[in-house]
């Protein structure tokens, strides 16, 4: 018989957080765990088969950065559940979290924690550069499978691959169901440098990316009346937001500009030329205002 959960959970560099928060994950009753080993160079996949044999193990070979959206993607295609839960390796789990889950997550809803469940593990007091549960999901595996998981184009870390998927979910017809903070008993405390060390861009330019990418994709959507993009098109619109978002603070405001439409129209001499086009343009922008020459460390905002 399937088990009723799967708790997915991924892993580069994080070992040592990993060893702490397994054990709890493993302790859940009707629940299978999977670790994806995204080509952690600490072997993070002999170390879970050697001690944690109960949970099942990914390896996914040869990649220098880390994407978490592929991660938990190749983690789900593993998974036999019902309910996909997908935890980051520094969550501790509390005893009884995954059937506080089942008891309390209705019919076509999708599980999340609030930015308020965030707050107590805080220790920084700073809120995108501490700890959170927003990457946090509790997701029926037939909902997931639907909209394609995911979506792995955005990389970084506050890309806001998370939020991509509650907005799809959301379109796809289920409702946003809150969950109970204490379903998580602590969150390891560890800082930015060690969030982006095996992520190529900054996380202003990945956060900038996000704003971007996502606004233009969901608007897309919202035209086209669809779940998901095509992943040619997906990419090339990460592509063109990259681009715009590494010149912001070179720039007060950098945009995202996309062609929707562009064709000849009729009667060109009536409008006093031989030729006449016309295009329809979605221009999507981020502007800053108030810039300050000195990032700290810790201070963000968070993913919309």
């Amino acid at each position: 018989m399937s088990p009723s959960f799967s708790i997915i959970t991924a892993c580069k560099g994080r070992l040592d957080h990993l060893r702490r928060s397994l054990p709890q994950m493993l302790g859940q009753p009707s629940a299978e765990v999977i670790v994806v080993d995204y080509s952690c160079p600490e072997g993070t996949a002999d170390v879970v088969e050697r001690e944690f044999p109960q949970a099942k193990v990914v390896r996914v070979e040869g990649e220098k950065g880390f994407s978490n959206w592929r991660a938990r993607n190749l983690g789900a295609a593993a998974a036999s559940g019902n309910v996909l839960i997908f935890c980051d390796a520094d969550t501790i789990l509390a005893d009884n979290a995954v059937e506080r889950i089942a008891s309390a997550l209705p019919p076509k809803t999708y599980g999340f924690f609030k930015r308020d469940a965030t707050e107590r593990f805080n220790k920084a007091g700073l809120r995108l550069g501490s700890n959170q549960l927003r990457g946090f999901h509790a997701i029926p595996a037939a909902a997931y499978r639907r909209l394609g998981g995911y979506d792995e184009v955005l990389l970084g870390w506050g890309a806001g691959g998370d939020t991509d998927l509650e907005i799809r979910l959301i379109l796809a017809g289920l409702s946003a169901h809150p969950l109970d903070p204490g379903l998580v008993e602590d969150v390891i405390q560890h800082d930015n440098a060690d969030r982006t060390r095996h992520h190529a861009d900054s996380i202003k330019v990945s956060y900038c990316t996000g704003l971007l990418y996502r606004r233009a994709k969901m608007a897309l959507l919202n035209l086209r009346h669809r779940l998901n993009l095509p992943l040619e098109l997906r990419q090339q619109l990460y592509d063109k937001a990259r681009t715009a978002a590494q010149n912001l603070g070179t720039r007060d405001t950098v945009a995202l500009s996309i062609d929707l439409e562009n064709k000849a129209i009729g009667m060109p001499l009536q409008l006093g030329y031989r030729r006449v086009t016309q295009k329809v343009v979605m221009r999507i922008e981020v502007s800053g205002v108030g810039k300050i020459d000195t990032i700290p460390e810790l201070v963000g905002a968070q993913p919309e």
